[in-house]
């Protein structure tokens, strides 16, 4: 099997703890892959920059395949983290480099993969259903459940994820079966500390997370795509598939970041953080 994420990357920084971490949803779905053992491509663009160079030189050493990741004049995408207990939250987004239209040679190693990966965040709605010609497409629509987002692109859906901890059991069964009616075969919704569930076309499997002394929950639902991903395709039961995504979604609640690989926030980009954080209006408490 071989997936190819494609799409957003990002640094995530830090503020409070002065610490900055590679990640973007199509990076860490990569990355999950590789570490289940797949083998795992990333396609997507950085600036020629410090971050940049970090989330490079993590692929590589992740066993990730980042022939397809360019450098470009300009900035490597930033998002500013901070936390509500242990509960990653945004405060700030800059997207620098990060969006860009696939060319020719995109699609062709699309065809060289069994599964593409992309997200929401990444700008490239137009290009699913080339993708969808050439291989199984995974997506991540994230919250975006009644907002009409998904409507036109679940058709060429192999795998629909979308982000359900604040929706209740009947709702989730709800977008479930409508997700499937729009044409997705498979259609995974994560619970955060209440699992996840799963459908194909004739069953609903659920799983339940165990306890965990959470640390960061940034890049959780990363991690159970990328393993379901990888369970799924080497033609494991949805039941055992979907267990052990969960499994490894709890597993990346018990350390720092995306997938790791962290380094001191320099002054230059803390400062950015910092300027990005005073655009947001940040809930009162």
């Amino acid at each position: 099997m071989s997936v190819l994420a494609m799409g957003d990357n990002i640094s995530d920084c830090y503020i409070d703890t002065g610490r900055l971490y590679p990640g973007g949803n199509a990076v860490n779905v990569a990355v999950a892959v590789a570490r289940a053992g797949g083998s795992a491509s990333y396609i997507g663009v950085v600036g020629n920059d410090a971050r940049g160079r970090l989330l490079r030189d993590a692929l590589v050493e992740e066993g990730v395949h980042a022939d397809g990741l360019r450098a470009c004049d300009g900035n490597t995408a930033l998002a500013v983290v901070g936390h509500e207990g242990s509960d990653r939250v945004f405060r700030g987004f800059d997207r620098g480099v990060a969006l860009f239209t696939p060319d020719a040679e995109d699609l062709d190693r699309v065809a060289e993969h069994t599964i593409v990966h992309t997200t929401y965040c990444s700008g490239l709605e137009t290009a699913v259903p080339s993708f969808a010609e050439r291989a199984r497409v995974s997506y991540d629509f994230d919250t975006h459940v009644d907002d009409g987002y998904a409507d036109d692109l679940l058709d060429s859906v192999w795998l629909a994820s979308f982000s359900a901890t604040h929706l209740d059991e009947d709702a989730c069964h709800k977008l479930l079966r409508w997700a499937h009616e729009r044409g997705a075969e498979f259609v995974l919704a994560t619970r955060g500390p209440r699992g996840a569930m799963l459908c194909n076309r004739t069953d609903v499997f659920v799983a339940a997370a165990d306890p965990v002394a959470v640390v960061d929950t940034l890049g959780a639902g990363d991690a159970c795509i990328g393993q379901l991903l990888y369970e799924l395709d080497a033609g494991h039961p949805p039941n055992r598939a979907l267990t052990a995504a969960v499994n490894a979604a709890t597993a990346a609640c018990t350390f720092w970041g995306g997938f790791g690989h962290g380094i001191a926030l320099s002054d230059a980009d803390g400062e950015r953080a910092r300027s990005l954080t005073q655009h947001v209006r940040l809930p009162s408490t």
